[in-house]
């Protein structure tokens, strides 16, 4: 039995530890990871991925998520709503780094950081030019691009033997929504060389009757149908309901003549076909590399410059590429298979 000594010993001892281990807590660096959009969107969900293979010493910082969800609220209300209260969040977190994802985060909320002293901004999934938001003039900011894989999705189209029995230039046609991430999209569609391939048309509509006119008339037109995202669609000029993307791609894949390829691994999640995308993993890890670069090493920003995308994913429903008898190398099965995005 313990003396009354020993409990206030034992007592001192444990107040002291606990208060070493708060204090270590808050003096320990931070990150704040801003998502744009919503933790249940593929994209979202697989950049998390990516930073969590990279965020693995987490006794050495503290990590805060924020999702913004402006993907499934995309009114200009709710975004600038979301974009105040992100702002909010950063000013009286007060982290080290924040790592922003996605566009709607740069344009809503880590811009307005830009040249501040107190924080260093790491971006990914950026489709825009750094410029948009004043990254090319800023000292606190570095980070990863996203940028289509347009090079593979050339390659594929040209290697497929259901194109090449065609004996003539293959036609294709690039649809997308309104949204400003597809208005990037689309940009990186029309500049790109397609040669020997022929570009037909890229376009964006807003709503959902616009988009099955589309569908009808480029599919007729075209060997070959290219999506990129379709999330933003209303259901009607009058109704703004979203229409859900898998009905959406149910649709599209259905009632277009040529085949419907995505430009985003999740098209086939949504039940299409086949898809090239950029790797959300290697966003999240990059990014979450340089903000570790930044935070435990303290490299200088001027040591880490923006990257770009160098790793794309294949992914493919194989019973949607039978029933269209649409062949390719077998090397894109294996490497969907690799990269766990093969689904029967």
């Amino acid at each position: 039995m313990k003396t009354p000594s020993e409990k206030i010993m034992l007592s001192v001892f444990l107040l002291g530890a606990l208060v070493a281990f708060g204090w270590y807590n808050i003096q320990k660096p931070s990150i704040l990871i801003l998502h744009s959009y919503d933790p249940d969107y593929a994209w979202s969900r697989d950049e998390s991925v990516g930073l969590n293979r990279v965020l693995t010493e987490k006794y050495r910082y503290q990590v805060h998520w924020y999702y913004m969800d402006t993907k499934r609220h995309p009114d200009e209300a709710f975004k600038q709503s979301a974009g105040k209260a992100a702002r909010e969040m950063i000013a009286r977190s007060q982290p080290d780094v924040v790592i922003a994802l996605d566009d709607d985060a740069q344009q809503l909320a880590a811009r307005r950081f830009r040249n501040d002293p107190h924080v260093k901004i790491v971006f990914a999934g950026v489709n825009a030019p750094p410029s948009r938001y004043g990254y090319d003039q800023a000292s606190n900011v570095t980070g990863i691009l996203e940028r289509i894989p347009l090079h593979a999705v050339r390659d594929a189209l040209q290697s497929s033997a259901t194109l090449i029995r065609l004996g003539r230039p293959v036609r294709i046609a690039y649809l997308g929504d309104r949204s400003e991430t597809v208005d990037q999209d689309a940009a990186q569609v029309r500049e790109f060389n397609w040669q020997p391939l022929q570009l037909s048309a890229a376009l964006q509509v807003a709503t959902w009757p616009e988009w099955q006119d589309a569908v009808g008339r480029l599919g007729q037109e075209n060997d070959v149908l290219l999506l990129s995202n379709y999330r933003r669609l209303q259901r009607s000029a009058s109704d703004p309901t979203l229409v859900p993307p898998a009905e959406v791609v149910r649709w599209t894949t259905i009632h277009s003549t040529a085949p419907v390829i995505g430009l985003n691994f999740f098209f086939t999640e949504d039940g299409g076909m086949l898809a090239f995308g950029a790797s959300p993993y290697e966003q999240g890890e990059e990014a979450a590399r340089m903000a570790l670069a930044l935070l435990l090493e303290q490299k200088n920003m001027t040591a880490l410059a923006p990257a770009s995308t160098r790793q794309f994913i294949v992914s493919m429903r194989g019973a949607a590429m039978r029933e269209r008898r649409f062949e390719l190398p077998g090397v894109y099965e294996a490497a969907a298979r690799a990269s766990n995005q093969y689904l029967p």
